[in-house]
């Protein structure tokens, strides 16, 4: 007989103490920042301190797309060009983490889970030769605390079996004795959702969840065994993001109806463990930065009494219920620290309790600046291009298999192309100049997202022109993920010299 987690009397004890939004209230509507304590220009300064620590032709990468939203209100929202991720689907990396912990509070809440059942005995048919205690003792919440205590490895990030991989990992402490960080875990909660479920990890949450809270464009990569990756491979728009922290934020409620067992909203965002990138109480509790804050079931602790889901480059929702204020971002960036601290510095620290008087200037900038947000295309003309045309040009070898880059002209139109071979995958795709121009390209042609992997057929949006120093450049952002392609041709010695970059989750140079 399973533990039954949730009854009617804490039901109650948590409506009664918590949010509840109004059955009248429509979610997500907009308003101006200032009605709900917001300043405009805070705003403003934000995303100039975005563009200003985030430069995307200095390596740093860039933010692709933002929501803010305060009192269950959208304040501002908006994306840089090429970009368009409030329409448009982005990889969220390890911001799937918290959606699958959703769907484990779904099962337990339906009576088909117990969080101290163990792991092995889940799964049977996945019991290694040599079954050791600490196995044996594995539970699922040592799952969803990322305390399982095996060895700092992705090793189901292969092409074998992930589940029997996971299971036959070296376990070095005792599960539940302590944090590291370990996706493979998550991938072995997407498989008992689906396992107990009956149904595919998405498709489960769709009904339970997406449907009910205006989330229509998810999806997600498979493992080998076709188990949605759970840990990583989800893909949703930014505005899709701040609906799931908003629920979050509303404990679980949604439209006046509860979605999400509030019960289970408090658990899940609750510090069950120290945390540290890697290990183990890296700094005391509550000193140091965003990841020493402690972490809960799939989601990180903040500072200021906040919670996040949180995926690599740079895939945020902040949730910070002491101020009733969500934040989602998607991105491509190195420094996510940084990220979570300008969000502190200009929004958190100007927020204000009530109403601030409406400022009909500053929201015209506001409104004006979001209209306008651009990553600028390659600056320069085609002046001298023709010495690089026609000609297909070696990459050294690489660890992801770009193999050459040609430049040519389209017959009848004169259109600029490039033709990009990767394998045995050739994608030709037009060149913008002067402007972003969208194109297709496959990188990583198997079925199953391995780390850093761009698996499937992906939106391109392409810019280049002629330097000044006579040298070609042009850049390529894959705009449904965290990636961009740089290509940069020069002549030298009457040899044309490649430089290239794939900027990203295990990313490569491929100059020659």
């Amino acid at each position: 007989m399973k533990t039954k987690l949730f009854t009617t009397a804490t039901l109650s004890v948590i409506l009664a103490g918590g949010f509840m939004i109004s059955a009248k209230a429509a979610e997500m509507e907009c308003a101006t920042p200032e009605s709900q304590g917001v300043p405009s220009s805070s705003i403003l300064n934000w995303i100039d301190a975005c563009e200003k620590a985030f430069a995307a032709w200095n390596g740093s990468g860039a933010v692709h797309g933002f929501v803010i939203v305060r009192n269950g209100k959208t304040i501002a929202e908006g994306s840089w060009k090429p970009f368009n991720t409030l329409e448009e689907t982005h990889m969220l990396y390890s911001h799937s983490k918290s959606f699958t912990s959703t769907a484990i509070g779904f099962l337990v809440e339906e009576g088909k889970l117990d969080l101290d059942e163990r792991v092995m005995e889940i799964f049977p048919e996945l019991t290694p030769t040599n079954v050791t205690d600490n196995l044996k003792s594995m539970r699922v919440r040592d799952l969803l605390t990322m305390n399982v205590g095996a060895k700092w490895d992705h090793k189901v990030h292969t092409f074998g079996d992930w589940g029997r991989t996971f299971m036959e990992k070296e376990l070095q402490t005792k599960p539940g004795c302590g944090f590291k960080y370990d996706s493979d875990a998550t991938y072995m909660l997407a498989a008992i959702v689906e396992k107990r479920s009956g149904e595919k990890l998405m498709d489960y949450l769709d009904k339970r969840l997406f449907k009910k809270i205006g989330i229509e464009k998810a999806w997600s990569t498979v493992s080998p065994q076709d188990i949605a990756c759970g840990g990583w491979g989800m893909n949703m728009t930014t505005r899709e993001m701040a609906r799931f922290g908003l629920c979050y934020i509303q404990n679980g409620v949604w439209g006046g109806k509860n979605v999400i067992h509030p019960q289970w909203v408090q658990l899940a965002t609750a510090r069950h463990t120290f945390s540290g990138w890697r290990n183990v109480g890296v700094k005391a509790l509550g000193e140091g930065g965003d990841w020493e804050q402690g972490y809960g079931f799939q989601f990180w602790r903040c500072r200021n009494n906040g919670y996040r889901a949180d995926g690599a480059a740079g895939q945020l929702t902040l949730v910070y219920p002491d101020v009733n204020l969500v934040v989602s971002v998607n991105a491509g960036l190195g420094d996510m620290q940084k990220e979570i601290n300008l969000v502190r510095d200009y929004i958190l620290a100007e927020l204000k309790d009530g109403a601030l008087p409406e400022n009909p200037e500053a929201y015209a900038q506001l409104e004006k600046r979001l209209a306008g947000l651009e990553i600028a295309p390659v600056k320069g003309d085609l002046k001298g291009v023709e010495k690089f045309l026609g000609k297909e040009i070696e990459a050294a070898k690489n660890s992801r298999g770009i193999k050459s880059v040609k430049l040519y002209r389209k017959d009848g139109t004169g259109e600029l192309r490039l033709v990009f071979k990767v394998k045995n995958e050739l994608s030709d795709i037009p060149v913008g100049v002067g402007r972003w121009t969208e194109g297709v390209m496959r990188i990583d042609n198997q079925k199953a997202e391995t780390l850093g992997a761009i698996i499937g057929e992906q939106k391109a949006m392409t810019s280049g022109a002629m330097q000044e120093d006579g040298s070609f450049r042009l850049r390529i952002y894959l705009t449904g993920t965290t990636a961009y392609i740089d290509v940069i041709l020069s002549e030298k010695d009457g040899k044309i010299v490649l430089k290239g970059e794939l900027w990203g989750m295990n990313g490569t140079r491929f100059g020659n």
